[in-house]
Order: structure tokens, then C-alpha cells, then sequence
């Protein structure tokens, strides 16, 4: 609950710096306007290019203009030596640079906010902001006040202090500068203008104590995107243990056909066998694939009975599947049945 006293100052803060909208709209103007002239300066080189060839009767080469310039063609009543059937004209795509320059303005305007977010804690408030613009030289230049604002006591004043008292006791102010300059033609990220910025900033009054609150906001979105990747890795988990599952009954009718399969293969073994010692032949090479045969047995009978155990306790499936044991290959490679 707030002091009746406290309530104005309360109004009048604000927890995060938000740039305020006379310094967006500045940058949003200054980039488009240099950037719009930068590509103006473009397109007439190039069709002054066009006039020079046209005069000189020099082929004219086809190129690529980007997603910043018009290339719009004359039909020509006459096939021309230099354009071939149209004659090309180059003007500026004002809509992409508007949309292009306003997402420059805002990574600035990002950038701002990021840089006074880092000399600042949860725990402050802002409750001026006394930034100014030189038109002179692209420079946003001042100071934002703040002060740690509580509800409760603060260290080195009476219980009984005001609000105001408690306001100078814990007042800062952030000192920003921010210079923003150009990249142009092939210099820049785009080809004919980029906005790059630089800042200085400072913080002085109280020391910040804890976090900033762009570190607190850094931290939050990493657990965020950390929370969110545990949860699809968990219903991919869960996914997978719901096929896996299935196991138990696939499994169980998988090796008892193995079993008697395999179980007719030992008896024919066993004719044989009597056939050759009849006969007074060698029965070793019957009597060693015999022995083979049922070790396979054994341990498929062993997978069996462990089927039918996890039918009726899933929770020692689900024990092997926690193991790593979780698709039916390494299911297989963990009873030694592979090639069965």
C-alpha cells in the first residue's frame, strides 16, 4: 500500500526507461531521410549511366538493382543496339526504405533502452529523463534520474522519514551519450546505408546494488527459452515412452513366435543328429549350431517372461526406458536377440 504522500511521486515513475517518442521519432527521420537520399544518389548515377551509353551508343549491361531500387523499362518502337528492346530507368523503392529504416531506427532505439536498463535494478525507478537531441553532429546526449524506491525503511534514515527524504537518500542518475553515424554503398550491410551507433554511459549517486534490470531481463528470457526447450524435450520424451510402451506387447508376441520358430530348428537339428550318428557320421558342426540355437532360446524365453512382467508393472519398462534403453533396437541389443 502506498504513503498518501507517495502517491504522486508513485505516477510519475516508471520502472523501465522507455525512450521517449520526440528522440524515436527524430531517429526514425533522420535515417530515412539519409537513407532515401543515399539511394536517390544511386539511381541517378545510374541513369545518368543510361543517358551515357544512349548517347555514346554504348551496350548497356543488365544488373541487379536490389530490393531498395525500381527498375522500370521503356518499350522501345525499334530493337536498340545499347538496350535491346527497353530502355531502363532507375528510381528509389521508397516503401522498403521506409520499412528498412524504421526497423534501424528501432534496433537503436533497443540499444538505448538496453544501455540505461544496465545501470539500473528492478528495485529503481525513473522519475525524469532529460535527454536532448544536437541536430549538429547526430547526437543524443543527457541524463536519466532515478531512485531506489521503498515501502519500508531505508539504511541511514529515521523510520519516520519522508518520502522525499528517502528519494534524495537513494537518487541516481544514468549520463548517456549516443552517437549514431553511417555505413555507406558497399561498406554497409545493405549496400547503400547502414546506421551504426556508439555509447558512452556512466551511473552516478547510489551504487546499484543486485542485478540491473537488463541483466534481470537477460536472465529471464534465458529462463524462458531454457523452460521452453526442457518442455519440448519433455513431450518428445513423452512421445517417445508412449511408442516405447507399446513394447511390452509387441515384444512378447514377437519372441514367442522367435521361440517356437527357433524351437522346430532344434528338433530338426535333433533328426539330423540321430540320422548321422546312425549312419557313424560327424555330428559336431549339427551338434555346435544345436547349442547356438538354444542359448538364443534362452535368451529370447528370458525377454518373454520380462514382457509379461511389464505388463503388469510398467514402471520397471519405464525404469529400463530412464536408462537410455528407449527404442526397440537398443531393446534388442540389451538381450543380445539381434540377428535372432
Amino acid at each position: 500500500m502506498l504513503w498518501p504522500e507517495a502517491a504522486t511521486l508513485y505516477i510519475f515513475s516508471q520502472m523501465t526507461f522507455t525512450t521517449p517518442e520526440h528522440l524515436k521519432h527524430h531517429l526514425v527521420e533522420t535515417i530515412t531521410s539519409a537513407f532515401i537520399a543515399e539511394v536517390q544518389a544511386t539511381c541517378k548515377h545510374k541513369n545518368n549511366q543510361v543517358d551515357h551509353h544512349k548517347e555514346n551508343n554504348i551496350r548497356y549491361p543488365r544488373v541487379y538493382t536490389g530490393r531498395y531500387i525500381n527498375h522500370a523499362e521503356k518499350r522501345l518502337p525499334e530493337r536498340s543496339e545499347v538496350f535491346g528492346w527497353d530502355e531502363p530507368r532507375f528510381y528509389p523503392h521508397y516503401s522498403n526504405i521506409v520499412k528498412d529504416a524504421q526497423a534501424q531506427a528501432d534496433a537503436a532505439i533497443n540499444l538505448l533502452e538496453q544501455r540505461v536498463g544496465q545501470h539500473m535494478t528492478n528495485q529503481e525507478y525513473i522519475y525524469k529523463t532529460d535527454l536532448n537531441i544536437n541536430y549538429s553532429n547526430n547526437l543524443i546526449e543527457g541524463r536519466v534520474y532515478g531512485c531506489t524506491y521503498e515501502y519500508g525503511n531505508v539504511a541511514g534514515l529515521p523510520a519516520d522519514a519522508t518520502v522525499q527524504e528517502k528519494k534524495e537518500a537513494t537518487k541516481f542518475e544514468v549520463y548517456i551519450r549516443m552517437i549514431w553515424n553511417y555505413r555507406y554503398g558497399e561498406n554497409s550491410a545493405n549496400g547503400h546505408l547502414t546506421q551504426y551507433t556508439q555509447f558512452r554511459s556512466e551511473r552516478h549517486g547510489t551504487v546499484m546494488a543486485g542485478k540491473s534490470a537488463q541483466k534481470a531481463k537477460e536472465d529471464a528470457a534465458r529462463a524462458e527459452r531454457q523452460a521452453k526447450l526442457q518442455a519440448e524435450k519433455d513431450a518428445k520424451k513423452a512421445e517417445k515412452w508412449e511408442r516405447f510402451s507399446k513394447l511390452a506387447v509387441q515384444m512378447e508376441k514377437w519372441s514367442d513366435k522367435k521361440i517356437k520358430t527357433l524351437g522346430q530348428k532344434i528338433a530338426e537339428y535333433d533328426d539330423t543328429i540321430q540320422n548321422l550318428k546312425h549312419n557313424n557320421f560327424d555330428t559336431s558342426n549339427e551338434e555346435h549350431y544345436k547349442k547356438v540355437t538354444a542359448a538364443d532360446v534362452e535368451r529370447l524365453n528370458t525377454l518373454r517372461n520380462d514382457t509379461r512382467t511389464w505388463q503388469s508393472n510398467m514402471d520397471l519398462l519405464k525404469a529400463i526406458f530412464d536408462e537410455g534403453c528407449d527404442t526397440r533396437p537398443k531393446l534388442v541389443e540389451r538381450y543380445q536377440v539381434w540377428g535372432v
